[in-house]
């Protein structure tokens, strides 16, 4: 008598897009986890846990303690919040990897947010230098507004790619439970050379670029990433 042996099937990384509906953040959180380890890998970044939240104020957060164990070894935590993943997959992999340039600031300890969250001169070189972005000074907060360049995207190509897969689905999955629509809240500031600041909406400011008449310097969109610090 013959035995038939079955194999078992192994998962892919083509798979984890393959969840059943009503488990939307399942492929995005594992897409952010291999996004994360992909650049990890190649910037030397400290492992961390990836998580998901909602939240309006932030796009993502990083906590320079260590709030994770796995047994003897204790992880960082990033936050990316779920709120923001409509801005599509490039700024989404802007906030990962502004929150990465945080934990490798942290990790060769260097100093590049203050007690109050102001983003210093550390945090931009390391942001630019490192993790191919480019970061731009806010009235208040430092440099923190963070760009995310083509080259930037081409340097990330592959993380870039997993998290634009899972966002797709992500949306794809989410359309029957969004709520109705309603009078947009969500204008962007935008902030001059010399800081005054306008409301308007993206497709408004993509059509316009408008430009400050005082320093003549284009407006360009606020975001607001925390260092958690």
């Amino acid at each position: 008598m013959n035995a038939t042996t079955k194999t078992k099937k192994t998962t892919g990384a083509e798979d984890i897009f393959q969840a059943p509906k009503g488990e939307n953040l399942s492929p995005v959180l594992e897409a952010l986890e291999k996004a994360h380890a992909l650049i990890q890998k190649e910037t030397g970044a400290p492992r961390a846990t990836i998580s998901i939240g909602r939240s309006e104020k932030v796009h993502g957060h990083f906590t320079p303690w260590t709030p994770w164990k796995n047994e003897e070894e204790q992880f960082h935590e990033i936050f990316l919040s779920a709120s923001s993943f409509q801005r599509g997959a490039r700024a989404t992999l802007g906030t990962l990897l502004h929150e990465m340039a945080h934990s490798l600031d942290t990790k060769e300890g260097r100093k590049g947010t203050s007690g109050d969250g102001y983003h210093n001169k550390t945090f931009k070189k390391t942001a630019e230098e490192v993790f191919g972005l480019e970061i731009e000074q806010v009235k208040g907060k430092g440099w923190t507004n963070t760009i995310v360049p083509t080259r930037c995207v081409q340097m990330w190509q592959e993380a870039h790619d997993l998290i634009e897969n899972a966002l797709q689905l992500f949306a794809t999955n989410d359309e029957k439970s969004a709520k109705p629509k309603g009078r947009d809240k969500n204008n962007k500031v935008a902030v001059c050379g010399c800081g005054e600041k306008i409301r308007l909406s993206l497709k408004t400011y993509n059509l316009t670029r408008p430009t400050c008449s005082e320093c003549e310097q284009f407006f360009r969109i606020e975001e607001e990433e925390e260092g958690g610090e």
